[in-house]
C-alpha cells in the first residue's frame, strides 16, 4: 500500500486474521497492529513522545 493510500484513522478487527492500521496527522508515523486497543496504545505513546502539544490538546 502506498503511503498516500494509508488510512489515518484506526479501524476495528473483524476476524482473527485482520489487522488495523493508523497514521499520524502530524508526521509520517504509521503503524499496523493485530488489535485496535494495542494500536491506539501505540498511537497515544507516539503522540506523548513526539507531539506533546497535540497529546494535551492545548
Amino acid at each position: 500500500m502506498a503511503a498516500m493510500d494509508r488510512p489515518l484513522n484506526g479501524g476495528y478487527v473483524r476476524s482473527p486474521n485482520d489487522s488495523v492500521a493508523r497514521g499520524c496527522t502530524h508526521c509520517d508515523w504509521y503503524a499496523v497492529d493485530d488489535s485496535y486497543p494495542a494500536l491506539i496504545r501505540r498511537y497515544q505513546d507516539h503522540l506523548r513522545a513526539e507531539h506533546p502539544r497535540a497529546w494535551l490538546r492545548t
